[in-house]
């Protein structure tokens, strides 16, 4: 073989060589990418699989956040309506009755108000991702409904028991610096305001006391603040029908034309033992039947009232309104009526004592 051809064959030799080693090379490098290929699709779904139940986690939980929302919603709604109508009730009855709102219901409409504000609130939190106009609405009303109810409960509340606790002393203790306390009036008969009326068998009678009475004094230390006292007692002296006083507040004729009101008594009262039956006692309205009376009816006033001005008391008896006249009376004056009443009293009683022992000789 000449050099020539040795070199041809070892150039072929040697290129057939190469590409052997690049098919090698690319079926290896082939194999590799497959494997990569396969590595990563089954990575992919690997970490596909976890992100759909997190987002399927999220769409449940979206469902359920909206739903508890909507919920809250009318829970908030319901709970101010209910709050709102005990709160309307119970004022009507107080207002009725002219005595301070019942402490329960008042108690009651207060924590309905307050779960309405809470609901209220979560209902809100949960608008925040995921709104609805009609949750919105919803939450418009029963939040608005809940805080003026709230208002009214914490209104009432402030009523009842602040002016009990510190505005009672305070105007005690302004009355007892401004002045020197006058010594307690303990006499049987007393100057004051005094009027009587008697009509169709019943008697009315009102007397007024001074603020240094012995009757004053003990009716004010059952109270939360004082005031200027009178009775009023009511009998049936032979009424053919019963008389049914229908309120126990009174209103005051004054020489000026005007009429003054007379105050609750109930809401004064500190609620102590004694006080209760005088709770009792003040029922309205009270029927009395023949030979009844209802005697020493509280008439309360504030303090420093000038009884002077009253031309009047107005009463409301089952027949309609009626006034008893009256007028100041000093010591003297109300000894002499006294006496008269008493002289009547005994000459009626021998009056029958003598038509008695007439029927005897009879």
């Amino acid at each position: 073989m000449s050099m020539p051809n040795i070199h041809r064959h070892h150039l072929h030799s040697h290129a057939g060589s190469g590409s052997h080693r690049a098919s090698d090379a690319g079926a290896h490098s082939g194999k590799h990418r497959s494997s990569a290929a396969l590595a990563g699709g089954k990575f992919a779904e690997e970490r596909r699989q976890p992100s759909g139940r997190s987002a399927k986690a999220r769409q449940t939980w979206g469902h359920k956040g909206a739903a508890a929302g909507k919920t809250a919603s009318v829970l908030c709604v319901m709970s101010a309506f209910l709050a709102f109508c005990v709160a309307l009730v119970m004022e009507l009855i107080a207002y009725s009755r002219h005595e301070a709102a019942n402490p329960f219901f008042n108690g009651f409409a207060g924590v309905c108000a307050a779960a309405a504000l809470g609901a209220g609130l979560y209902a809100q939190i949960v608008q925040l991702h995921h709104w609805s106009r009609r949750v919105r609405s919803r939450l418009q009303v029963g939040m608005t409904v809940a805080v003026l109810t709230l208002v009214l409960a914490a209104v009432n509340v402030y009523e009842k028991y602040v002016p009990a606790a510190g505005c009672a002393p305070e105007v005690m203790l302004a009355g007892s610096a401004g002045a020197p306390a006058q010594p307690e009036d303990r006499s049987l008969v007393k100057p004051g305001w005094y009027g009587e009326l008697q009509r169709d068998g019943v008697l009315a009678v009102v007397s007024s006391f001074a603020e240094n009475a012995s009757e004053s004094r003990q009716f004010n230390r059952r109270l939360s603040k004082p005031v200027s006292y009178a009775t009023l007692s009511v009998i049936n002296l032979g009424s053919p029908v019963p008389v049914v006083l229908r309120s126990l507040q009174v209103g005051l004729l004054l020489d000026s034309g005007e009429e003054v009101q007379s105050l609750a008594v109930k809401p004064l009262l500190s609620m102590a033992d004694g006080d209760k039956h005088l709770v009792r006692r003040l029922a309205e309205p009270q029927t009395l039947p023949a030979g009844a009376m209802v005697p020493d009816i509280p008439v309360c006033l504030e303090p420093g009232f000038q009884w002077e001005r009253v031309c009047g008391v107005k009463i409301t008896l089952s027949a309609g309104t009626v006034v008893i006249p009256g007028r100041m009376m000093t010591v003297p004056e109300k000894r002499a009526l006294l006496d008269k009443a008493t002289a009547s009293r005994s000459s009626s009683a021998s009056t029958n004592l003598s038509a008695e022992a007439w029927f005897k000789d009879l």
